[in-house]
């Protein structure tokens, strides 16, 4: 694949509600056509009792397959 046809996609995101966030990241797994048993996303999304917010981040973020006509090279989710 040429270099040219590569972009890089940063973006900053400050959680305001951590709740939400979780709520709107469990939808989002829980919607059809996921694999994932309700077991697994409590799991996913949840670190030592508390909320994941990196991997709720990732779940909202970075989708399920990508847009048409792109392949996603690269993808982290890292705290500031």
């Amino acid at each position: 694949m040429p270099k040219n046809n590569c972009f890089r996609v940063l973006l900053d995101v400050r959680v305001l509600d951590q709740k939400a966030l979780y709520e709107s990241a469990l939808r989002e797994v829980n919607d059809p056509p996921t694999l994932l048993s309700a077991v697994d996303t409590l799991k996913l999304l949840n670190d030592a009792g508390g909320i994941d917010e990196r991997a709720c981040l990732a779940t909202l973020l970075d989708p399920h397959a990508p847009p048409a006509g792109t392949e996603i090279v690269h993808a982290t989710i890292e705290r500031l």
